[in-house]
């Protein structure tokens, strides 16, 4: 006879399940068919033989998982499987995130690879494996769940940033990725044992509640397991000084990969961040040090990222450290919500949540382009690749000036609304200094976002006729970028109904920990 309750444990599992269900089935299927085919008229490019059936199960296993995703919206929040997991209103947005930048990763996929002569049957199952994982990571209640979540999709990120085996900088890049990822790992085990010592208890649920009454929890090695942690999670966000396999491994790996893995890891990294800020607010004398930690890793990412990318000659490697430099606006929205008194704005925190979304759409967005600009198994990463784009291609140009424009945080796009918010938030909380000096990083980027935008619409084309000049466009791209463009308008017009949603996540995890009004 079946267990309602398991049966209803797993209902509320079913974007991860479908995602893993996706996966298997493009990894079996691939089994049985070719690879590319290059035509014998026209050697640059080459056929999917059968390769479109991959790229098919990858968006209907993403449909299923959104269609799982609005069922558990209208089931309230939940602690299923023995504590190990929390599906609530937070959980759903960041899986809503995780699905968008999944969706947006699978669809642009099949173009570009082909264009490189790349076999995409292991890229499918390695996307989707690793976005499964992230979901769970962002449901996560348990510090067991966080790590194994972690390094699940973390294993898969490594080999996609190596996915062009044959190119050397993709295998560096990569290289560099695990080493310091494989360290990182360490940091966070460490801590994360140090965490369960100090309080006996591995369930951030049981955590906040024995924090919140001061019984039964070693302050000073429970403080040592949340610096070592704060170090694993500073690696995989991308925060300074831990950044430094951002710029190779984001150069190396293909655009594609790098849009996935720029958005969707660090969406993720941020949610079990702040789950795990939210769990120790209840305690100054933890949350004293963390909220210093946090504070100064968000002034130095943003001033290093920002003047670094200033004299980058690729675009790509710009793009690597606005990234960066992104992280250091999603501390900022962090910082408020260690801030002591805080906890008791349940809307505090939702700032961060709704940068992340066009964080995610403008980024994304950006990378996609790159893919699209290569000709001869290259991707379009220099500034010259750019040059007369609007000329060439108007509206690839068009939706690269409103990712530049959101990312420089410039109305009406999404961006500007997420960096003010942000800012006010830090304001509100007492940090105007910090706030001032986003607000400096803000104006300092403004320079190299409009140079890329400048290139495409007052330099001339380098070659007419020669190299990118005849570079096509696959349509699940072209969908994509032009997908992504509108949300980025569309949202920076009308934000009001994402705002909302991000407070009701927020007030969902704070309830959850019991840190309001505390």
């Amino acid at each position: 006879m079946e267990n309602p309750f398991q049966v209803a444990e797993l209902q509320r599992i079913i974007p991860t399940l479908s995602l893993l269900g996706a996966g298997t089935a493009t990894l079996v299927l691939d089994l049985f068919l070719g690879g590319w085919r290059v035509e014998k008229n026209d050697p640059d490019r080459g056929s999917t033989k059968g390769k479109w059936l991959l790229y098919v199960i990858s968006l209907i296993g993403v449909g299923i998982a959104c269609w799982g995703l609005s069922i558990n919206a209208n089931k309230g929040g939940a602690i299923i499987f023995n504590g190990a997991l929390h599906v609530d209103d937070f959980s759903n947005f960041m899986t809503a995130l995780i699905l968008v930048g999944t969706f947006l990763g699978c669809l642009t996929t099949i173009g570009p690879l082909r264009n490189m002569k790349v076999e995409c049957g292991e890229y499918f199952a390695l996307l989707l494996f690793s976005a499964a994982a992230m979901i769970l990571l962002v449901q996560s209640n348990s510090l067991i769940m966080i790590f194994l979540s972690l390094e699940t999709f973390s294993m898969a990120i490594y080999l996609l940033s190596a996915f062009t085996r044959d190119e050397r900088r993709s295998v560096e890049g990569a290289l560099k990725y695990f080493v310091l990822g494989g360290l990182a790992s360490g940091f966070l085990l460490l801590g994360f044992a140090f965490i369960f010592g100090a309080s006996g208890t591995i369930r951030l649920n049981e955590i906040a509640s024995m924090l919140g009454t001061g019984a039964g929890v070693d302050p000073p090695l429970f403080l040592a397991g949340l610096g070592l942690s704060l170090v694993g999670f500073g690696f995989k966000v991308g925060a300074f000084p831990f950044h430094s396999w951002i710029p190779d491994a984001y150069e190396g790996a293909p655009s594609t990969v790098t849009g996935f893995m720029s958005v969707t890891v660090k969406a993720a990294g941020i949610a079990a961040l702040l789950r795990i800020a939210l769990t120790v607010t209840n305690t100054p004398e933890l949350r004293g040090p963390m909220l210093e930690v946090v504070w100064w890793s968000a002034l130095l990412t943003l001033v290093f990222a920002n003047l670094v990318a200033l004299v980058q000659s690729s675009v790509k490697r710009m793009l690597a450290y606005s990234a960066i430099s992104h992280t250091g606006y999603l501390f900022i929205g962090l910082v408020a919500v260690l801030t002591p008194g805080a906890s008791q704005d349940s809307s505090s925190g939702s700032p961060l949540l709704f940068y992340l979304l066009p964080y995610t759409l403008m980024t994304f967005g950006s990378f996609a382009i790159l893919s699209c600009l290569g000709r001869e198994s290259k991707e379009g990463e220099t500034f010259d690749s750019f040059r007369g784009l609007s000329q060439r291609r108007p509206l690839l140009a068009f939706c690269m000036l409103i990712f530049m424009v959101s990312l420089a945080g410039i109305p009406p796009t999404a961006g500007f609304w997420g960096k003010l918010y942000l800012f006010r938030d830090a304001i509100q909380a007492g940090h105007w200094p910090l706030a001032l000096v986003g607000i400096l990083a803000s104006i300092v980027s403004v320079y190299y976002y409009i140079r890329l935008v400048v290139v495409m619409y007052m330099k001339p084309p380098q070659e007419v006729g020669g190299a990118y000049s005849n570079s096509t466009v696959h349509w699940g791209s072209a969908m994509a970028i032009s997908v992504a463009a509108a949300a980025v308008i569309a949202i920076g017009i009308s934000p009001d109904y994402f705002i909302a949603q991000s407070k009701l996540s927020i007030q969902s995890i704070s309830t959850s920990l019991n840190v309001i009004g505390k």
